[in-house]
């Protein structure tokens, strides 16, 4: 589909103009990081400004020049998307990469960039939307309209943050500083870009309803318990038959169950021939190949409401008519729900007579949404929201499927609620053979997180029995943290790879009682002389080990350093009591509080946190998680009530995904998910999750069912309509 001439002015305009903005955000921010500010900003993030101050001078050119190169090409992908063009999916790297805090971190600083500016320029934004959903030709106001969104300027921001500064604390006060004076310029740019469009003759779209993005949320929505009887509550607002059936009943919320208000239960029996053959007549407009929705609800323009005044009139009971006005009406609802994929429209309308017999024959069905009838077309609904391209292949194939079993819904003379049961199995077997093929497909990521488990669980109980071992030993922070650390990954690896009895592993563990010994030898002739005998193989045993586990350049210099400064004052006789003598008590206190502390660090399964989260006291109050005000705010009980196949948005990699849940590791270590393309899954550290959901960007797929959805709709809107 070709871009609209109106909109390709509006995106050229945009990008024109982001040269300039991009060169007042970096003023503002080298203001803001000035001299002015130091007074009044901790210690650990102060020591930083000067340097970035000092970077954006000398590259400033650098930074814009990124961050414009960003914003065209993130531009270029969402007109790519407008255009129909199949994306490709930017967390795709081709095989197993894990997710663990290290990432999320970037994750969760760019999220939070997003929302400082959706929250400065909120409003201006939200007329924008209005706009440009007009210049795509939607009938309703989207966010995702515009591509010029809060999301973008905030990776764009990053990126520019990432090419003048290497290390990752300073990126991060970079971005949320110039995030900040971002917003303020973003909300006057936004004012102006409206202004331009409606110059020239745009008329804004109508707030029928508001399709947010998928970066919409930052909250921790939770998913309302489903309500009783909304549905028989809303029979006393239709006006069809008065505030009395002929039986005298009132037709209120506290009139009882419906079940009761029919007492022979025998509606489908005595349905009379009028009403029997407009439902049939209804029926065969919905099973019409040429069927489609021409605007929301309704098929062939208004037919459908003439059929539904015959289906009123034909009833010769007064709460029938009231069931069939508030039955067709809620279908209304369903179809014009602008979550609910155009695909599965005709799937859900083909289920409307089907449904209204079940209504009629069954009155209870209207008391709960526990109802198989409202079950299916929840689970449907639902299952429509996991994926975000009409074209995914999973979608693709469960339209038709779910066409099947509505068209067996629909071509029974008399629906019951267990057929309907019956349907809504057949789809959950569809879906959980759908997980299992997927599953299949990611056989070699679950080997791969399982293996990683174990070496993680055997990793924590060797660093416990390493710690236990050295607390009586004499031993400096850095070869403390290697022993508990590094060399229990040493250990857990060759346990692993070769088993526990295997020479490898027997030698490392040697490694570890030869190595305590050479850094509190006694001070004698013969100590030295085993020393000197030990240290060659010794020290070419941990070189072996520290390259086993890849253990970064730096980290492993620093091991042999310090070892070199061990061994070469145990080989001087007489050195160390000297050295020990000239020691302070204070000194002697110092050393030994930095023990201690060395052998509180946690250790980390894959990697330290690229931002350290002590150093992060700036984050704004409202980022951070509220404990105790819900059980369901605790991050860690909301990850572990995730079960195979729940489907969640989640925050990675700079974007919102639609993920469904393939396999969790029995220790709940590890977590595999099926992403938005069918070839691809996230595989993700238990804590990372965690970290994420503390930030609030892990988040169910659907706040409500869309039934519950539909009423909402309809019990906003009571008025008595003819």
């Amino acid at each position: 589909m070709a871009i609209a001439p109106l909109f390709q002015r509006f995106v050229d305009d945009e990008l024109a103009l982001a040269p300039a903005l991009v060169q007042r955000v970096v003023a503002g921010t080298i203001q803001l990081l000035g001299p002015s500010r130091d007074a009044t900003t901790p210690g650990s993030e102060r020591a930083h400004y000067a340097d970035l101050v000092a970077t954006l001078q000398k590259s400033g050119d650098l930074y814009e020049k990124t961050f414009a190169q960003s914003l065209r090409r993130q531009v270029a992908a969402e007109l790519d998307e407008h255009a129909g063009a199949a994306a490709a999916d930017p967390n795709d790297s081709g095989g197993l990469e894990l997710m663990d805090e290290s990432r999320v971190e970037v994750d969760i600083e760019i999220s939070r960039a997003m929302q400082l500016i959706d929250s400065t320029a909120e409003w201006e934004l939200r007329e924008l939307q209005t706009f440009t959903s007009t210049l795509v030709g939607l009938g309703h106001v989207s966010a995702e309209s515009n591509p010029f969104r809060p999301l973008v300027f905030a990776t764009s921001l990053w990126e520019a943050a990432c090419a003048v500064a290497t290390a990752q604390l300073p990126r991060a006060i970079l971005l949320r500083t110039s995030a900040g004076v971002a917003a303020g310029l973003l909300k006057n740019a936004w004012a102006a870009a409206t202004s331009r469009l409606e110059a020239q003759g745009v008329e804004p779209g109508v707030y029928r309803t508001v399709v947010l993005p998928s970066s919409a949320s930052f909250g921790r929505p939770a998913v309302e318990a489903p309500r009783q009887g909304p549905l028989s509550t809303l029979l006393g607002t239709i006006p069809q038959a008065g505030p009395r059936d002929t039986r005298g009943g009132a037709l209120t919320s506290g009139a009882g169950s419906l079940g009761s208000m029919r007492g022979d239960g025998s509606g489908a029996s005595r349905r009379s021939p009028t009403l029997e053959s407009a439902l049939l007549r209804l029926d065969e407009l919905l099973r019409q190949p040429a069927f489609e929705i021409s605007r929301p609800g309704w098929p062939a323009g208004d037919g459908i409401a003439q059929y539904r005044a015959q289906l009123v009139a034909s009833a010769t009971e007064p709460l029938d008519r009231q069931i069939i006005e508030l039955v067709t009406r809620l279908f209304e609802s369903l179809l014009a729900d602008s979550q609910l994929p155009t695909p599965l429209r005709a799937v859900i309308a083909r289920m409307q007579v089907a449904v209204l017999r079940v209504c009629l024959g069954e009155p209870a069905t209207l008391d709960s949404y526990d109802h198989a009838v409202w079950r299916l077309l929840d689970r449907i609904g639902h299952t429509s929201l996991g994926y975000s391209r009409v074209e995914d292949p999973r979608l693709s194939a469960f339209v038709p499927f779910a066409s099947a079993v509505a068209e067996e819904m629909a071509g029974a003379s008399t629906p019951d609620s267990l057929l309907f049961r019956r349907g809504l199995n057949r789809v959950e077997g569809f879906l959980a053979e759908q997980l299992q093929e997927q599953l299949r497909a990611g056989h070699a990521a679950v080997a791969a997180l399982e293996l990683a488990e174990r070496r993680e669980v055997l990793q924590q109980h060797l660093t416990q029995r390493l710690t236990e071992q050295m607390a009586a030993v004499r031993a400096s922070p850095t070869i403390r943290r290697f022993v508990t650390g590094a060399w229990a990954r040493v250990i857990a690896k060759q346990m692993l790879d070769h088993g526990e009895q295997s020479e490898q592993t027997l030698a490392a563990l040697k490694t570890v009682d030869d190595l305590l010994w050479s850094v509190k030898i006694p001070d004698h002739p013969q100590s030295r002389q085993r020393l000197i005998a030990l240290l060659p193989g010794l020290l070419q045993r941990i070189r072996a080990g520290m390259e086993a586990i890849a253990l970064p350049a730096v980290e492993q210099q620093g091991v042999l350093n310090e070892l070199m400064t061990i061994h070469t004052e145990a080989l001087r006789p007489g050195a160390r009591a000297g050295g020990s003598a000239a020691l302070s008590p204070e000194e002697i206190v110092r050393r030994m509080r930095e023990e201690v502390v060395a052998d509180a660090s946690p250790p980390r399964s894959f990697s330290d946190s690229v931002i350290d989260l002590s150093s992060m006291e700036t984050v704004p109050a409202e980022h951070l998680p509220s404990g105790g005000e819900h059980a369901d705010d605790d991050p860690a009980r909301r990850i572990d009530a995730l079960r195979v196949g729940d489907r969640q948005r989640i925050f990675l990699q700079g974007r919102w995904s639609r993920v469904q849940l393939l396999w969790r590791s029995d220790q709940g270590l590890f977590y595999l998910f099926a992403g938005e393309s069918p070839v691809h899954t996230h595989s993700i550290t238990g804590r990372a999750l965690e970290r994420l959901a503390s930030a609030g960007l892990v988040q169910p797929i659907e706040i409500k069912p869309i039934v519950q959805r539909a009423v909402d709709r309809m019990m906003r809107d009571v008025s008595p309509r003819a």
